[in-house]
């Protein structure tokens, strides 16, 4: 890690040698969550259903996290840029913050990278050249917190060339290997496919090949996303993927354990509409098949968020969701429930920052032991948690 961090500023400096008269522009970013509750009279804990990759956040997380970083970029006297960022993300066990505990805490690398930015005319006016640690080109779930295609390399370190003007399309073509270089990825996508009014399209292609000490096999992974704005006023996005092999997972990093017998389905839509004039409603549905050489896990999740504003600086959510885990002809369920109230500083709206919420959460599973964190629970197979939590991104 050092010496990857040390060679990435080197770069940086080299880069803009040429550029040692401009001044450099810095934009800062950062994101922070943090909250106290308890579930049961005892520590707070999380209720995510055992096989499903990720659960129903509000009200349901038991940790404190933060990123903090900046963006620079500087202007180059023919027109292109230089350009670059750097940050951090802390992270730690929620009950740690109150009296009782002693606080305890994970500081990590997640980006460091630089790039040039601008070739003259044509389809590399705007495009960028880049090396190093990123976040590269994510999608998530909001009320899910979850990236269901993430090629940004955590463990690694990568290259490539993005936002290349094709007429009908951006293409973005990178590589990707993580730190101890088991699996090298290779990436390709276009964007901004315009199929019609407000709907546009992307696909990708992504192949992964692994070192031969590893058990994994090579494989691909192919994507397909549709998004459309407008949509009553909000926005839908709906996606198709496969994958297979090192390529499993849709990870930047890859799955070295992953063989050719050991693929992953899954498609998702998710969006945000107004409901009258002081409702928004998120929604989500999604469905995925790990299959691994006929041994089949199936995880479904289908939920809603709506916010409903009482005035600039009063809101109220409501959260409702439901994961299903099918594996070895066993089926397992929770449904989470929280009911939210929310300050939020005179910002109204479901994306608007900073919120202060407080909240109370239920949840409901089908058998003792269906939840990672049943030991909170007893025998019991339902509960209640309570707290509260603020959350802002700048």
């Amino acid at each position: 890690m050092k010496k990857q961090t040390l060679g990435t500023l080197a770069a940086l400096v080299i880069a803009s040698g040429g550029a040692a008269q401009a001044e450099f522009k810095f934009s800062q970013t950062g994101y922070l969550r943090l909250g106290v509750g308890e579930t049961e009279g005892s520590d707070f804990v999380k209720m995510q259903l055992n096989g499903a990759w990720t659960k129903y956040r509000l009200g349901n997380e038991a940790d404190f996290y933060g990123e903090f970083g900046f963006n620079a970029s500087t202007d180059l006297s023919n027109g292109s840029q230089i350009v670059g960022g750097i940050r951090y993300h802390i992270a730690g066990d929620s009950n740690d913050l109150r009296f009782s505990g002693d606080i305890e805490t994970d500081i990590v690398l997640r980006e460091l990278w630089v790039g040039y930015k601008g070739f003259g005319e044509g389809a590399f006016k705007d495009s960028t050249l880049w090396a190093g640690r990123r976040y590269y080109k994510r999608k998530d779930i909001h009320i899910i917190d979850f990236y269901y295609e993430d090629y940004s390399n955590f463990n690694g370190y990568g290259v490539g060339l993005e936002n290349v003007k094709l007429g009908f399309g951006d293409l973005s073509v990178a590589a990707f290997t993580d730190e101890e270089n088991t699996v090298v990825t290779l990436d390709g996508r276009i964007e901004n496919i315009e199929l019609g009014e407000d709907l546009i399209a992307e696909i990708g292609l992504a192949y992964a090949m692994v070192d031969e000490d590893q058990a994994g096999d090579e494989g691909f992974a192919i994507r397909a996303h549709l998004q459309k704005n407008n949509f009553y006023g909000g926005f839908l996005k709906g996606s198709l993927m496969y994958s297979e092999g090192a390529a499993w997972g849709f990870f930047g990093d890859g799955a070295a354990f992953a063989g050719s017998d050991r693929s992953l389905t899954r498609a998702q839509v998710h969006g945000l509409v107004p409901v009258g004039e002081k409702t928004e409603l998120f929604f989500v549905g999604l469905h995925q098949v790990d299959n691994d050489d006929g041994n089949k896990t199936a995880w479904t999740s289908v939920g809603v968020r709506p916010q409903y504003t009482i005035n600039d600086n009063f809101a109220v959510a409501l959260e409702v969701g439901y994961d299903q885990v099918t594996e070895d002809g066993n089926t397992r369920d929770l449904t989470k429930t929280t009911l939210a109230g929310i300050y939020t500083f005179g910002k109204p709206g479901f994306w608007s920052r900073p919120q202060l919420r407080v909240f109370a959460t239920h949840g409901g599973w089908s058998e003792v032991g269906a939840i990672d964190s049943q030991t909170a629970f007893g025998d019991e197979t339902s509960g209640m948690s309570y707290g509260v939590q603020f959350e802002t991104w700048f």
